[in-house]
């Protein structure tokens, strides 16, 4: 089945490529390594609120312990940068996955040059999309409580969703605030944790793989009615 490049107006507000590693460099040398190789294209440097934690905790914490500890951003992109985690995210318009990918692709191979990744854990991109109807009535997805539909009122949904390659963990919200407007969230996150040696290698094709599964899933809940009425454009 072929799935549109693109839907107007496009819904999603936030993508965000993470990969998760192990590393034998002091976690406070990392932000520094990192931010060395991309300073020219990232000015804008913030400091993250889980910086204001005791450092025993952040580094105990398993909920804390893949949290970035520092952000930089330019006009298009941010990238996040943790002791073991970088994330390169896409906010505001969303540029669409030819220029995401590559600066994805930019990013990661600044971060090769620097030999830092023992292992990678895992690695996932994910993307937010943002509805102002209620999306339950535009989706293939039935809830049922003993064969009796739900009226999805206000509903928030969860699942993980294998395919051959990669996981994906889906989550639908309806009648919730999102950037001040009330409308349904769909949240697609894809994300691999086997196999990924050669990911560095191979990022190429596997970051475009993984992208082609969250599509392919996100294309396949929309009903064609709801789907021809979002412009989409092949």
């Amino acid at each position: 089945m072929e799935f549109p490049k693109s839907i107007f107006p496009c819904p999603i507000i936030e993508a965000i490529f993470e990969i998760r590693f192990k590393t034998s460099f002091p976690p406070d040398a990392i932000f520094g390594l990192v931010y060395n190789k991309l300073r020219q294209d990232f000015k804008n440097v913030e400091n993250l609120p889980i910086l204001q934690l005791p450092e025993n905790l952040r580094l105990v914490d398993p909920n804390l312990k893949y949290k970035p500890y520092y952000k930089v951003s330019n006009e298009k992109f941010i990238v996040q940068i943790g002791p073991d985690v970088l994330s390169v995210v896409s906010t505001k318009e969303y540029v669409g996955w030819d220029e995401f990918s590559s600066e994805i692709l930019r990013v990661l191979d600044r971060i090769e040059e620097l030999d830092i990744i023992h292992k990678i854990e895992r690695i996932a991109l994910r993307y937010m999309n943002f509805f102002e109807n209620n999306v339950f009535d535009n989706i293939d997805l039935d809830i049922k409580i003993n064969s009796n539909n739900i009226n999805y009122e206000n509903t928030v949904f969860r699942t993980e969703i294998s395919d051959t390659e990669f996981k994906s963990t889906l989550q639908i919200a309806n009648n919730i605030i999102v950037l001040n407007r009330r409308g349904s969230l769909i949240d697609i996150d894809t994300f691999k944790e086997t196999e990924l040696d050669n990911f560095l290698k191979e990022k190429k094709e596997i970051i475009n793989q993984i992208h082609s599964s969250e599509k392919q899933l996100f294309f396949s809940l929309l009903k064609p009615s709801f789907l021809d009425g979002l412009n989409p454009r092949f």
